[in-house]
């Protein structure tokens, strides 16, 4: 499901950004297609009705993939950063990063999304 804000969003990102954001949502939208997208936070996050699994922001330096429950992911190829608790986050320099970290990705999301 998707919501006209989320698009909304998406639209007035930054320009530097757009790609690579709009590079990840498709990948979300992809691997688990039944997500509800919608805006919390200010930012774009996707759910089950069970609750949040991963989001979307940005920085002045990098976007980032966050996972509501990182912790409890497996990390194989050591991309997830964080110290809290509970999330974690991918930082992401651009679509080039995005291409080289692509398959550690899917396998977060596809993990997230069970959880």
């Amino acid at each position: 499901m998707v919501d006209s804000k989320v698009d909304a969003w998406f639209d007035s990102s930054p320009s530097g950004q757009k790609i690579a954001l709009t590079t990840l949502r498709g990948m979300i939208r992809a691997v688990v297609t039944d997500a509800i997208e919608e805006i919390k936070w200010g930012r774009p996050c996707y759910s089950f009705e069970s609750g949040l699994f991963c989001y979307l922001y940005t920085t002045n330096t990098h976007v980032a993939l966050g996972f509501q429950c990182g912790s409890e992911l497996d990390d194989p190829d050591d991309v997830l950063e964080g110290t809290g608790k509970d999330m974690r986050h991918i930082k992401l320099k651009g679509t080039d990063d995005i291409s080289y970290k692509r398959d550690s990705i899917r396998a977060l999301l596809t993990q997230a999304a069970k959880s």
